[in-house]
């Protein structure tokens, strides 16, 4: 049992020995020349024969020809780590890979400055939109002459697309407002704004502009527009006054003043000239307040005393008006308030 374990002991040491010597042989196989490893692997195979013939006790043993025979496999694959190392030099195309790629970084610059460019044209377009319409030649559309022309300026309409936005009722608000109902109608004030606004001629625009239409040449008077009077919302207690019974006053006229707000006497008899000239040309015929007195009339009649065209009107004798009915008559009269007069200067 000694001997075993002194045998056992020895051929460990040898192992560990062998193993020394092939590491070291094995590191010089790596490091030569590729002519080299055939003498190499014969120095192996001969130290390796020396060694086992120094112990005759192991020579009969067949533990000990186990550790010879597997280096050989070993040793015969070692140079097939060399191509391994050649596969590791493609490095640089690794390293060339994202070269192509630093362009393209630049792309979000270029999409910056192309929305940026885009946005130039947006804020544009909003400070156009925030500037007022500019005054075009209204005397261009057939029936807008000088006058008419300054009256709507002043009104603010200056532009061939306002006009063409309008609506049949606003057409027929600005027939009355200038005082000829339905003309804008009949001259298609609208049609000729859409097509001068779309930057084209009509047949009469370029007769204007051939200086062939003398009304329309120039600049006129705005004329005297008035003041707007105060106004109801709807009649007191629900009854208007017979507003025809006041001369120049037909059926026709007393319905525009209930639909500006008018109701009662006692409102016209406070009328002052500004305010009988804006009522006279809203209900479309100009002058027309003053001419007939309406405003002294409403005071009489405000007061319960009948004109002699009041009187008329009630027994039938004018056919533009009407006669008044019960709950009119049944009303009790409202006395207008004094107007102030101005302190004379001087």
């Amino acid at each position: 049992m000694f001997a075993l374990t002194i045998q056992t002991a020895l051929l460990m040491a040898i192992a560990f020995i062998l193993g020394c010597i092939l590491g070291c042989l094995l590191k010089r196989l790596f490091a030569s020349a590729a002519d080299e490893p055939a003498i190499a692997t014969t120095a192996i195979g001969a130290t390796a024969a020396t060694a086992i013939a120094a112990s005759p006790a192991q020579a009969a043993e067949p533990v000990a020809a186990a550790p010879f025979a597997a280096p050989e496999p070993v040793a015969a694959p070692q140079p097939a780590p060399e191509p391994v190392a050649l596969a590791a030099a493609p490095e640089p195309v690794r390293a060339a890979a994202p070269k192509p790629r630093k362009p393209a970084a630049k792309k979000p610059a270029a999409k910056k400055t192309a929305a940026s460019k885009a946005a130039a044209p947006k804020a544009s377009v909003a400070a156009v939109a925030a500037v007022p319409p500019a005054k075009d030649d209204l005397k261009r559309i057939r029936g807008i002459g000088r006058q008419n022309e300054a009256r709507l300026n002043a009104e603010g309409v200056s532009a061939f697309a306002q006009i063409a936005g309008w609506t049949k009722k606003d057409q027929a608000h600005w027939g009355e407002r200038l005082a000829f109902p339905g003309r804008i109608e009949r001259e298609e004030w609208v049609a000729q704004a859409k097509i001068l606004a779309r930057g084209k001629e009509t047949e009469f625009s370029r007769r204007v502009e051939r200086g062939e239409v003398e009304s329309s040449t120039g600049k006129g008077d705005v004329g005297d527009l008035g003041k707007k009077p105060r106004v109801l919302k709807a009649a007191r207690r629900g009854k208007p006054d017979n507003l025809t019974l006041i001369d120049g006053v037909g059926n026709a006229i007393e319905k525009k003043l209930f639909e500006l707000g008018i109701f009662h006497f006692d409102q016209v008899a406070k009328w002052t000239s500004d305010e009988a000239t804006w009522v006279s040309n809203a209900v479309g015929f100009p002058g027309r307040a003053q001419r007939e007195n309406w405003v002294a009339d409403a005071v009489r009649l405000a007061s319960g005393e009948l004109t002699e065209h009041a009187k008329r009107v009630e027994q039938g004798n004018i056919p533009t008006s009407r006669k008044s009915t019960a709950a009119e008559k049944a009303t009790p009269a409202k006395k207008p308030a004094a107007r102030k007069t101005p302190p004379k200067k001087g």
